[in-house]
């Protein structure tokens, strides 16, 4: 088994394309670009067809199956994306998995992601199988100073120049989420036009966005604020905000409530284990006050039917799909809709 960094991947990459492929981890956008990184290498390898699905309840796992049999002589080479997903995978679908390793072939490039780390089932029998016959990609939230480092470098590679008082204004503005800093830079990228930029022009910049943030809309949903919340979704999608942010976000915000509202006692050591500082702590008893594991539950199914229709393309109706899932962190109601509805062919 090779295990790399998601700055690693790209150079493996040119040398060599593995049978199989684990990606894994908690910070959204290596994962993003680690996934489109690997789908372009096959694709020049002469893997012309991809199949992406995703480990659910509904999986219809002789369709998954059927595409690791169905090659013929004349066919395209294959890559098959399996999501596992953010919920617990069941025994029975533990038992699924362990019939792939014997289905992979040289005409099939298999990539198994997540959006949490490989932790908890890294000791299965299944997983152990493919990880020894491929490639582990590894990726974790960046610490201050990496965080740092990777803004320099991709400001670097938009050829974007920023003095130091700017790059730490940007990391505090961030707040170390990826793929808002990435939007930044690149409308800075637009805007800059070679020349060099200061903190006082950064700041004036951040100023004249009048930009609500992400963060903003978290704390009006953890509060219960639904009016508030929406408008704040509203002004997010004004300014053009990528709905791939808020919802990674929103999923962000879910999976550490279902982990909080699991543990029961919630204390100091929980609140230091997700990142959860003093000042904001009230706003997450708010939250486990009003939402049960079960709810939450149905949260995170809602926000992966969003996630795989709005990167499929057959999500209509984005804003209203997002409306939907903000009222869905106000307060449990009757579960009389679904995004399903919203995801043309399902």
């Amino acid at each position: 088994m090779l295990k790399l960094y998601a700055n690693q991947l790209a150079a493996s990459l040119k040398k060599q394309l593995a049978t199989i492929y684990l990606v894994f981890g908690e910070e959204p956008l290596q994962k993003l670009e680690s996934l489109d990184e690997i789908r372009v290498a096959a694709k020049s390898k002469g893997f012309t067809e991809r199949q992406s699905y995703l480990l659910e309840a509904q999986l219809d796992w002789d369709s998954l199956f059927g595409e690791f049999n169905s090659l013929s002589l004349f066919s395209d080479r294959k890559l098959i994306e399996l999501d596992l997903g953010t919920s617990k995978i069941t025994p029975a679908q533990q038992d699924q998995l362990k019939k792939i390793p014997a289905m992979l072939h040289p005409d099939i490039c298999l990539v198994l992601h997540g959006a949490r780390n490989s932790g908890e089932f890294s000791k299965t029998s299944w997983f152990k199988t493919l990880s020894e016959q491929g490639v582990q990609v590894q990726f974790y939230p960046l610490d201050d100073h990496q965080f740092m480092r990777w803004l320099k470098e991709r400001a670097q590679q938009l050829g974007l120049k920023l003095q130091t008082d700017a790059l730490q204004l940007l990391q505090h503005h961030a707040a170390g989420n990826l793929l808002a800093a990435r939007q930044e830079l690149e409308k800075l990228a637009l805007t800059a036009q070679g020349q060099w930029l200061d903190g006082a022009f950064l700041q004036q910049y951040l100023a004249d966005q009048s930009h609500f943030t992400v963060f903003q809309l978290v704390d009006a949903l953890l509060a219960g604020q639904g009016e508030e919340a929406l408008h704040r979704l509203d002004r997010l999608l004004q300014q053009d905000t990528e709905p791939v942010i808020i919802a990674w976000q929103l999923q962000k915000e879910a999976t550490t409530l279902l982990a909080l509202q699991q543990a029961g006692q919630v204390g100091d050591e929980q609140y230091k284990k997700y990142g959860i500082w003093p000042k904001r702590q009230p706003l997450y008893q708010q939250a486990l006050l009003r939402l049960s594991a079960n709810w939450l539950h149905f949260l995170l199914q809602e926000l992966q039917t969003f996630d795989r229709g709005f990167k499929s393309g057959q999500l209509t109706h984005t804003e209203t799909a997002l409306a939907h899932l903000v009222t869905l962190f106000i307060k449990p109601v009757p579960k009389v809709f679904s995004l399903q509805q919203l995801v043309a062919g399902d």
